[in-house]
C-alpha cells in the first residue's frame, strides 16, 4: 500500500469513529450496557472504525487496510514509554491559522525495542478553546504502514498523546505521525523518518 493510499484509509477510520461519537453519546446511560474494561461509546466507536475499514478494503481503496485506532483512554491509561525512551530526529511542527498547535515527535526505546508517535498541543492553541481530535501512529515507511494507531476525541487524554507502542524490526525505518481534526481542517505531520 503506498503512502496516499495509507492516508486515505487512515482518514476513513478516523472519521468513521468520530462520525460514531454523536450516535452514541446520544444513547441514554440507562439504555448502555458498557462491558468490563469498556464504554458503551467506545464500544460503538470501535466497531465503525472496523466497519469503514472492512468497506475500505472491499472496495479495492485499498490493498490492506491500516489497523483500526483504538479507544481513547484517560491520562492514567495512556501508553507511557519505557522509562529508557528518547527522543529520535528533531521535532515538527503543526501549524493552524498561523501558530503552532501541536509538536509532534518520536521516541525509541532499546530496552523495550519500540517506537512511539507523540504530539503535544501548545499553551496558545489550547487557550483558544478549539474543538479537536487526534489520530497518533507511527508510520512504517519500510514497510509502508501505519501502526499503533490511536485516536483521542475531542483531546480527550491529553495534553500527552502517545500513539500505542511498536515493535520494529532491525532495517525499518519509521516516522511519528499525527493526524489533527481542526473545527475547520485536518492535517498530518510527520516526523522525520528514523532508521533503525
Amino acid at each position: 500500500m503506498d503512502r496516499l493510499a495509507a492516508h486515505i484509509v487512515a482518514t476513513a477510520v478516523l472519521t468513521a469513529t468520530l462520525a460514531a461519537v454523536p450516535a452514541a453519546m446520544a444513547k441514554s446511560i440507562s439504555d448502555a450496557k458498557p462491558t468490563p474494561g469498556t464504554s458503551a461509546s467506545a464500544s460503538a466507536a470501535a466497531s465503525a472504525a472496523a466497519s469503514a475499514a472492512n468497506s475500505a478494503a472491499a472496495s479495492g481503496s485499498a490493498s490492506a487496510a491500516a489497523p483500526a485506532p483504538a479507544e481513547s483512554k484517560n491520562s492514567a491509561a495512556q501508553p507511557v514509554p519505557c522509562t529508557d525512551a528518547y527522543q529520535v530526529g528533531v521535532t515538527s511542527y503543526t501549524h493552524w491559522h498561523g501558530i503552532i498547535a501541536f509538536s509532534v515527535k518520536e521516541f525509541y526505546s532499546p530496552s523495550c525495542h519500540a517506537v512511539y508517535g507523540y504530539a503535544y498541543p501548545w499553551l496558545q492553541f489550547r487557550k483558544l478553546k478549539a474543538s479537536y481530535d487526534v489520530g497518533m501512529a507511527v508510520f512504517d515507511v519500510t514497510h509502508d504502514a501505519i501502526d499503533g494507531a490511536r485516536t483521542f476525541v475531542g483531546g480527550a487524554g491529553g495534553p500527552d498523546f502517545w500513539s500505542s507502542p511498536v515493535s520494529v524490526p532491525a532495517k525499518t525505518c519509521t516516522e511519528g505521525l499525527a493526524h489533527v481534526f481542526f473545527p475547520d481542517d485536518e492535517t498530518d505531520t510527520y516526523t522525520a523518518k528514523f532508521c533503525q
